[in-house]
């Protein structure tokens, strides 16, 4: 352990619905969380906003409440990491700071339109002609995803395009190197910093799909064809790079910023996942599979999501990510809409009444489907019912469903990364549900390990920041922080649970039309 006389590290994290701060002690443990709501807004049909200046305040409000009763002083902290939801965006003065947009979250569906008209751009049609040919040559990643790049409305580069051609003033200011463009790291490092600095770091500039991921650069060829500014666009960093300091007003002291990171990415760090091969899935609104795949990018025939998990010390590191649209957000349902259960313990509870959901399968699909299928006009689906299902079997059913549907992504990610899955660490609020871990076990045929930490994207960016900072001195350190996770070991055998997984893809190619 450094020999650092600083006591703790700040993680700042910035989600859908609220903005945790969190000071994490030498051992990684969070000895303080505070935590304020930050609701979207949606101003008309198809919008999800934030007020970049509620952010802001949120975040000094939590910061402070760390400081509020004395027991903990500004000067005991090395530094701080910042981490957030990936893609939403704000354009602001870059000498003022006043915000000429609302953040445009990544779930905003305003773009769909624009975003349908990129896809037939005939410069792009023709550029993932071209590139599909020179990928067979020259085996290029750059090449083989962007021949399979299909836009839409996750991707920020459509959502820029859109408020620009809304907003042809602010456009102006944005070639100009007036307004500036950022993700919601860049809005806290600029605002954190007294307007200094206008900086990302990899992991968030990759989400953008306006970030070449294999070259490490803004991508000046998608730029083009889209008529995107980059003058506009910030720096980008080392994902444990320095950041600036917190202006001294803020906090009565200036704190060193040393980290910024995408949640999903933070959350792989934080997990300890740094060797190839190494899963985690975290459950939340959603649940996100990260597989860690070394320090060459890979591009994913069948549509995983290749990203830039971190680069530490120049160093980088690249993941690739499925996503399942509905697991927090599909219990919220069952709760709200049909009196089912509230939360993942009580889903639990009402499953554990039972060992077998009795032929009923439950297809957690409520917005569509992504990977491997792509449907997005998909529907859920509960299936083999029976006089004699009772609320018990559709309960287990529904975490039956959410974990086959989790192991779609793993079978697609051993497939297309290349590697064989053993172990999957998990978190978030749905991973509470121990049928639910079990279900994964059995059906993955992998050891599930759940962490005792339910912010592992707060944990992540401390540590990060950490590493950063000379708190921790290097990766066996962070290893060591690893402990009390709660460990599934799978149960089912071979032949049952590839008769379950038969029949699961059999329901599937029933529903969607797909060839199992």
């Amino acid at each position: 352990m450094s020999g650092n006389t600083k006591k703790y590290i700040i993680a700042i994290d910035s989600g859908s619905t609220g903005i945790r701060s969190i000071l994490f002690n030498h051992a990684g443990e969070a000895v303080r969380r505070e935590y304020e709501k930050t609701p979207a807004e949606h101003p008309e049909d198809g919008a999800t906003e934030h007020d970049p200046e509620m952010l802001w305040q949120a975040l000094c409000k939590t910061v402070r409440a760390i400081f509020a009763d004395g027991t903990v002083r500004p000067e005991e902290i090395a530094a701080i990491g910042i981490t957030n939801q990936r893609s939403s965006f704000c354009i602001w003065d870059k000498a003022t700071g006043q915000p000429y947009t609302k953040f445009i979250n990544w779930q905003d569906v305003r773009a769909a339109e624009t975003i349908a008209g990129m896809n037939r751009h005939p410069v792009w049609i023709m550029l993932k002609g071209v590139t599909k040919v020179f990928s067979r040559l020259v085996k290029s990643m750059i090449f083989i995803a962007t021949s399979m790049l299909v836009l839409n409305t996750d991707h920020t580069i459509g959502k820029v395009r859109w408020l620009l051609d809304k907003r042809p003033d602010l456009e102006k200011k944005c070639r100009s190197g007036e307004a500036v463009f950022g993700t919601i790291d860049s809005w806290f490092i600029y605002k954190l910093t007294g307007g200094m600095n206008h900086l990302t770091d990899y992991s968030n500039a990759a989400s953008t799909a306006m970030f070449n991921p294999f070259d490490l650069k803004w991508n000046g060829i998608y730029c083009k064809i889209f008529n995107i500014p980059m003058e506009m666009l910030p720096e980008v960093r080392d994902t444990n790079g320095d950041f600036g300091a917190t202006e001294e007003s803020l906090f009565g002291v200036s704190i060193p910023i040393r980290s910024a990171v995408g949640d999903q990415q933070s959350s792989l760090f934080g997990h300890g996942c740094f060797n190839q091969g190494d899963v985690k899935c975290s459950l939340g609104s959603g649940s996100f599979v990260c597989v860690n795949v070394g320090s060459r990018g890979k591009a994913s025939k069948r549509g995983l999501f290749p990203l830039v998990a971190w680069v530490v010390d120049g160093k980088p590191t690249y993941m690739l990510e499925g996503q399942v649209a509905t697991t927090g957000t599909l219990i919220d349902w069952l709760g709200e809409g049909l009196g089912l259960s509230d939360t993942p313990a009580e889903l639990n509870e009402l499953a554990a009444g039972c060992d077998d959901s009795e032929g009923v399968f439950f297809v957690p699909t409520p917005t569509g489907i992504r990977f491997p299928y792509f449907k997005p006009g998909a529907k859920a689906s509960i299936l083999g019912l029976s006089l004699k299902t009772d609320k018990r079997h559709v309960a287990r059913a529904v975490l039956e469903g959410i974990s086959l549907r989790i192991q779609d992504i793993l079978e697609g990610v051993e497939k297309d990364a290349g590697t064989r899955i053993t172990e999957i660490m998990t978190d978030g609020g749905v991973s509470r549900s121990d049928i639910l871990m079990q279900c994964l076990a059995d059906y993955s045929g992998c050891s599930v390990k759940r962490s005792p930490e339910p912010d592992m994207t707060a944990a992540g960016a401390a540590y990060l920041a950490g590493l950063s900072c000379g708190f921790w001195d290097d990766y066996r350190d962070l290893i060591s922080l690893r402990t009390g996770y709660t460990e599934f070991k799978p149960f089912l055998s071979e032949e049952k649970r590839e008769a379950k997984k038969y029949k699961w893809k059999l329901l599937l190619n029933d529903l969607l039309k797909v060839r199992i």
